[in-house]
């Protein structure tokens, strides 16, 4: 069994994690690795209260005194099961020392008998089972993260133990087994006391006292979908779980034995949102989501959220930059230029204006204003949008046009720049050219006048601490130029033109974006453990499906980050 990875698997691994992720049916996952769900059972058993520190069992009190079970516990482990029910664990009770009493024989000749317990390990097979909680039962530090209760349905993944099974020894599951140091003849009176331990902490319905549980997520569902106008995709509707392999080489997907001792072995929450129906079907091993650390440079990460390129990108993200489209559509109204009062003078009027109205909307040639796929290549995706409208009145002696012209760019990178962020380009431009000419004189009746805006802008993902993920403007850029080839024949007949066209570059907010897109995630979406931790996040990037990665870290309230144990 590999313990360590060298520094090419590690690059390898980091790049398939790009590359080949791939969340398959689901609008969204949520991924943390077996280290971190043994580090949130290391948090519940800092707890003085938690049933996870000690055992003290006696089944029949003052009537049989000896009858015991007193021990000391360091912090319970789990081992994701990679069998073929992938909705199990192994939980290994980690006996740092105790005290065994039973009697031997019966009647008035039973001899009290004693024994101390060495460190120990009771490894057991238990399966991973999801309620609903009631209102009231849920904890402060869930009501805090989720802000309106109203909004959610609350649950719990937690360990039930009332199947439970005792793993005596390595079979073709279940690959850790118990070890205890005491002898042969007390070990049936072990389990015996034990199975009293095992009722305590069952935990068949969602009642009882907080520090006996043994919860390892809570989940919140939204019950009304279209609540969550800002980020309606982030808010799971519904959810299932299973185990996900680490793995190293192609036949690790299928294999019992968990790579790197199963630290990075994964805990899986599929989940569909905006009311969708669950699959009926797991996830299957594709590339690695969660990534190991090869030294004290690289980082370590326990988590991701995935959400669909369909639910994020697609569902979201580029409909909501749409609006830039749609507010730098320029609209001709008029153009025509005619002769008057029986041919000895003569009328024009030009004009347009920036930005789709209502109406403009009404009219199909400008319903569409999407990004469109344009490529993908080189590690990115570019989406652009083109629009021209054009007036042209070409009748008599005199001729005018005005044309708007109007593109748009933006490029969705693959992973992070080299600066560890996912940088996207927004870039574009409208041009409007009005032209007028009188027939007959050449060019000394021609005039063009062209104002052009250009514009760009980086968009940033970034996470921050209270779990939000930010979208950020850096470096808005926008400049309006302009030009007038005079007519000798009308010098100045397009200059007002020119101030109107200029005037409306000038004065709109072509970032309006900025402040919808800031707030993507806030208030709507929490990933909570329980009592007390969560994560945050960290980095986000798009992987190769388009697909959103939001790395996560565990976020301890308090003092920093807990030490993690060490599976």
């Amino acid at each position: 069994m590999t313990e360590a990875i060298d520094q090419e698997t590690y690059k390898r691994l980091a790049a398939e994690r790009i590359t080949n992720t791939n969340i398959g049916p689901f609008d969204q996952v949520t991924i943390v690795s077996q280290r971190a769900v043994n580090g949130q059972l290391a948090h519940m058993w800092r707890n003085p209260d938690s049933i996870l520190r000690k055992i003290d069992i006696k089944p029949y009190g003052d009537d049989a005194p000896d009858d015991f079970l007193v021990a000391d516990l360091d912090p319970p482990t789990v081992n994701l099961s990679l069998g073929p029910n992938k909705q199990t664990v192994i939980f290994c009770i980690n006996i740092k020392s105790g005290t065994l009493g039973w009697y031997e024989g019966v009647g008035p000749r039973a001899k009290s008998m004693k024994e101390e317990l060495g460190p120990s390990r009771l490894a057991l097979r238990v399966n991973m089972a999801h309620d609903q909680l009631e209102k009231s039962l849920v904890p402060d530090s869930i009501k805090q993260a989720v802000g309106n209760l109203d909004d959610y349905s609350i649950g719990q993944l937690f360990l039930d133990f009332t199947k439970a099974i005792v793993i005596h020894e390595v079979n073709r599951i279940d690959r850790v087994q118990s070890e205890f140091k005491i002898s042969s003849k007390a070990e049936p009176y072990l389990y015996g006391l034990l199975n009293d331990y095992f009722s305590r902490i069952q935990n068949p319905n969602p009642s009882g006292r907080p520090e006996d549980k043994i919860v390892v997520h809570y989940t919140a569902t939204a019950k009304n979908a279209q609540v969550f106008t800002a980020a309606p995709t982030c808010v799971p509707t519904s959810l299932n779980f299973q185990n996900l392999p680490f793995v190293l080489k192609a036949d690790d997907r299928t294999s019992p034995d968990p790579v790197l001792g199963g630290k990075n072995s994964m805990l899986v929450y599929l989940q569909m949102t905006n009311n969708h129906q669950m699959p009926n079907a797991l996830l299957e091993p594709s590339a690695n989501w969660v990534m190991p650390t090869l030294d004290e440079t690289t980082e370590q990460y326990d988590g991701v959220v995935c959400l669909s390129k369909a639910s994020f990108l697609d569902g979201f993200l580029l409909p909501r930059l749409a609006n830039f489209n749609r507010e730098s559509t320029w609209v001709v109204d008029e153009a025509w230029w005619k002769a008057t009062n029986g041919g000895f003078s003569t009328q024009h009027l030009v004009y347009g204006h920036l930005g789709l109205t209502v109406k403009d909307l009404q009219d199909p040639f400008f319903q569409d204003y999407q990004f469109k796929l344009t490529s993908q290549q080189n590690g990115a995706r570019r989406y652009e949008y083109r629009k021209t409208h054009r007036k042209d009145d070409n009748h008599g002696l005199w001729r005018v046009y005005q044309e708007g012209r109007t593109w748009n760019a933006i490029t969705i990178p693959e992973g992070l720049d080299s600066s560890a962020k996912c940088v996207m380009k927004l870039i574009g431009s409208t041009d409007v050219e009005t032209y007028l000419h009188l027939d007959g004189i050449g060019d000394i009746g021609k005039t063009v006048c062209k104002v052009r805006g250009y514009w760009e802008a980086s968009l940033i993902l970034d996470g921050i601490d209270d779990g939000e993920l930010k979208i950020t403007v850096e470096s808005p850029k926008t400049v309006v130029t302009s030009s007038v080839d005079e007519s000798f024949r009308y010098p100045d007949i397009l200059n007002d033109t020119k101030r109107r066209c200029e005037a409306m570059f000038q004065h709109n907010n072509f970032y309006d974006i900025k402040a919808g897109l800031e707030k993507l995630f806030s208030g709507s979406w929490a990933f909570v453990f329980a009592q007390g931790r969560d994560f945050f996040i960290d980095k986000a990037c798009f992987n190769r499906e388009g697909d959103l990665l939001c790395q996560l870290k565990y976020k301890s309230q308090g003092s920093g980050n807990p030490v993690q144990p060490s599976q």
